[in-house]
């Protein structure tokens, strides 16, 4: 290629090329025009500037280094490499960037060279390390972590200052302990959910954010929130740039508010608490707390409406002075307490103390809002429930084997079965067991028939009297044979069975119930009945006879309830384990004190379903496993009295409350029975409380009130009981025996007791019934009382067979599911006072 051409060719490149002697200025051989341009220069300004010496374009403060950088490099070998600093015609300091090998030639050694313009490079450049530096500033003053992950393996390509300080570590500390990988600092219960979180962001190529924990160098747990976007990298890995937050704080608030929430909800319930809050400007009541027994489960009222109905749930006696106190909180600044009786969600009232504060929440002097706080009171703190608070301490189960040793009928001859009577029972058993040689073993029964009453109401008494005399048969022939045997009351038996040894006495019994398998009252109808024995081995340490027998009878109840013939031997194991009794004894009384027994009303009619003449108070009461005990079952326990003594008239207060209220609203009030107990009639003052409760406090008259006595209570009537009914029945109360026929003492509570009425059941008039004689003594029973000015009723009316039977009877007093259910008070008011 001719000179010429070689040298318009390099006047075409982009770059700069020339070639210097190889000396310490590097004195020009040649350039092309982009090496001048580059500099601002001509050929000619260049000679005359510079004399044609490259380095001394250079500027001074780098010509030194750029010496020692070219020395440096010769003595290595290979190219020179290097940047440097040139001062432009206009003056303006230019970046070039300098490259130069050496050759010979002609007999010299010479550099052939190129240089380029990187002076927007460098400044791009210095804007890049500035904005860096500006990032890398302001990241590390965010209150949290800004990180580059890669997704994959979940490692950190770029982390601030801030990333670290959130685990306590610092980059060192964090690079040599867990290699730069933020998943090894996770809590491990949150570890799942994180790998989880990344890979729907990674399936969905979306965000990401989410809460986790991590466990700081300290060994604390924090809190942080990541949120975080995908910019995958020049590979195609999914990469995220996200920032992360430290929340700990938020995350202890928040638990803090919830412990608070909680413990408020936990002593709220516990305490029947319902706080409230009442915007006197925008007329809005807010409630929050104990709303399960409210009368309402609503949270929000507004004002005016809620005050126009305050009579709904406020007892109407006192709801002008829960209106009057409530306006004058509204108007004035101040604080009032007060007890009302409120209705819960069942139409019971209760009572119930109320807190009003008003205050300004500006500081002024005019009210704009109610605090207020209503609690229902427990039963103990009523002031007729002294006796019941005197109660609280845990009572044992009064013994009613010895209780029932005082009765009269104790002393009488059991003309059915013609065993022993219970008090010569209970000298001669003594006598023998005290007396005892060393090697006689004795052990002490009680037992019973399994549902013997239905054997009554089905069958009626004359096979009711052969099963008794067929058990007391078999208790002699295998157990009592003796002859240690006596009936204490209805079907219940105690005896003592002498046995060798325990082989020997697990053979009878085990006969025995084989023996009652396969054992028929009466063949012709195949009628079976089932028993329940608990026996107690006595100790030689034993002496006292009741507490053999009471042992015996906590046997007997473990297995009560199996329908079948069996038994069990009292153990230690079995008076620790025996609690079920005594909890839910405590379980109904809980009830009374947080006042949630349930009252409901079964409505009672008189020849046509709409004569609606009459209802009774039918209790319930939920336990905490979910099922309920009705008031038959109540009644049992509360038969034994002790904590539950109270009951009766505990349920007389929340009636009486619920029919006042009622009268005092203007609906015409109907006659309301409750069932009592012969204990709860005979204690001190008991008439003189009833007064106190019915016609004090609630302004109703005696006649409204019916009480119902089931009539095996008459059979060892006492004084204090005959006194009770008399001074009721003198007051203008109605007085009823119930279940009457039950037992062997019709007739006679009819000769001489204050009574005004009887009631039976219909369980009594079974399918089974179609026995003539009973039906004409029944019938003459029934004419006989109305003759005497007795009313009488029957319940337990579900079918239709016993509606006519009761018909048949003469008796169109009737109550029973197949008219009406029991009802809550507010829909019994609603269904049958209203209209």
């Amino acid at each position: 290629m001719e000179k010429i051409e070689l040298q318009q060719m390099l006047d075409m490149a982009e770059c700069g090329i020339f070639a210097t002697k190889q000396d310490t200025e590097m004195e020009l051989l040649y350039a092309n025009i982009r090496f001048y341009e580059m500099l601002q220069y001509t050929p000619e300004e260049f000679q005359e500037k510079f004399d044609n010496r490259v380095l001394a374009a250079v500027l001074p403060e780098d010509k030194q280094k750029v010496r020692n950088l070219i020395a440096r490099q010769r003595v290595a070998g290979g190219k020179l490499r290097l940047e440097f600093r040139a001062k432009r015609k206009n003056g303006l300091v230019a970046w070039i960037s300098f490259s130069a090998d050496s050759i010979q030639k002609d007999g010299q050694m010479i550099y052939f060279c190129s240089c380029m313009d990187i002076t927007q490079a460098k400044r791009n450049l210095a804007e890049v390390y500035q904005a860096k530096r500006e990032a890398d500033l302001i990241a590390n003053n965010i209150p949290g972590g800004v990180i580059k992950l890669r997704m994959t393996d979940f490692k950190l390509l770029y982390a601030n200052d801030g990333f670290f300080r959130l685990a306590g570590y610092t980059k060192e500390e964090y690079h040599v302990n867990f290699g730069n990988h933020v998943d090894q600092v996770l809590h491990p219960d949150d570890r799942k959910m994180v790998q989880q979180q990344v890979h729907a962001a990674l399936s969905n190529h979306g965000l990401i954010g989410f809460e986790y924990r991590i466990i700081s160098k300290s060994g604390e747990e924090h809190w942080s929130y990541v949120n975080g976007c995908r910019v995958d990298d020049d590979e195609g890995q999914p990469v995220y740039l996200c920032v992360i937050m430290d929340i700990t704080p938020r995350k202890q608030l928040e638990q803090e508010l919830e412990d608070a929430a909680r413990r408020s909800d936990i002593l709220s319930d516990f305490m029947k608490i319902t706080c409230w809050t009442y915007d006197i400007k925008q007329g809005k009541l807010s409630r929050s707390g104990n709303l399960i027994a409210s009368y309402s489960d609503e949270t929000v009222f507004e004002g005016e409406y809620w005050l126009q109905q305050i009579e709904e749930f406020i007892h109407p006696d006192e709801a002008e002075d829960f209106r009057r106190c409530f306006q004058e909180r509204a108007s004035e600044i101040g604080q009032s307490r007060k007890t009302y009786h409120i209705r819960n969600n069942n139409g019971d009232y209760q009572r119930t103390e109320v807190s009003f504060v008003s205050v300004s929440r500006t500081d002024g002097d005019q009210p704009d809002c109610i605090f207020g706080m209503t609690r229902v009171l427990e039963y103990s703190d009523d002031v007729m429930g002294s006796e019941l608070q005197a109660t609280e301490q845990m009572e044992h189960l009064e013994n009613k084997l010895v209780h029932m040793a005082k009765g009269a009928q104790a002393k009488a001859e059991d003309t059915i079965t013609n065993l022993l009577p219970y008090s010569q029972f209970l000298q001669q058993a003594g006598s023998r067991i005290g007396n005892r040689a060393e090697e006689e073993r004795y052990a002490v029964f009680c037992a019973d028939i399994n549902e013997f009453r239905k054997y009554n109401y089905h069958y009626g008494f004359s096979i009711s009297n052969d099963i008794l005399k067929q058990f007391s048969g078999v208790l002699q022939k295998f157990i009592a044979k003796e002859g240690l045997c006596s009936r204490v009351d209805g079907d219940y038996f105690v005896g003592v069975a002498p046995y060798a040894n325990h082989k020997q006495l697990l053979q009878s019994l085990s006969e025995m119930s084989s023996y009652q398998d396969n054992l028929n009252v009466n063949e012709e109808q195949q009628i079976a009945y089932s028993t329940t024995i608990g026996l107690y081995l006595v100790e030689p340490k034993d002496h006292e006879l009741g507490e053999m027998l009471e042992r015996a009878d906590l046997a007997r109840r473990s297995i009560k309830g199996m329908h079948s013939n069996v038994y069990a031997i009292y153990t230690e194991d079995l008076q620790h384990n025996q609690s079920r009794e005594e909890d839910i004894i405590q379980q109904i009384w809980q009830a009374m004190k947080d006042q949630t027994v349930e009252i409901c009303y079964l409505p009672r009619i008189q020849g046509d379903k709409e004569n609606i003449i009459g209802c009774k108070a039918v209790t319930r009461i939920q336990l905490r496993e979910g099922q309920y005990i009705e008031s038959d079952t109540l009644q049992r326990y509360i038969e034994r009295g002790g904590k539950l003594k109270e009951f009766a008239f505990y349920t007389l207060r929340h009636v009486c409350n619920n029919i006042g209220a009622w009268k005092a609203k203007g609906n015409e009030v109907i006659p309301f029975a409750v069932e009592v107990t012969a204990r709860q009639l005979s204690r001190k003052n008991a008439v003189a409380m009833i007064d106190e409760i019915v016609v004090k406090r609630n302004k109703l008259e005696p006649s409204d009130l019916i009480f119902e006595l089931p009539e095996r209570y008459f059979a060892n009537m006492t004084n204090s009981l005959r006194i009770a009914l008399e001074q009721l029945c003198k007051r203008g109360y109605q007085v009823v025996i119930s279940r009457f026929g039950s037992d062997h003492t019709a007739v006679q509570s009819l000769r001489d007791l204050p009574v005004t009425g009887i009631k039976f059941h219909g369980e009594y008039f079974g399918s089974y019934m179609t026995n003539k004689r009973e039906q004409i003594i029944l019938s003459s029973i029934v004419k006989m009382a109305g003759d005497l000015g007795m009313t009488v009723t029957c319940g337990g009316i579900n079918t239709k067979l016993q509606e006519d039977y009761a018909h048949s009877l003469g008796i169109d007093i009737l109550e029973g599911d197949m008219y009406y259910g029991a009802m809550r008070s507010n829909v019994f008011e609603k269904c049958f006072l209203m209209e």
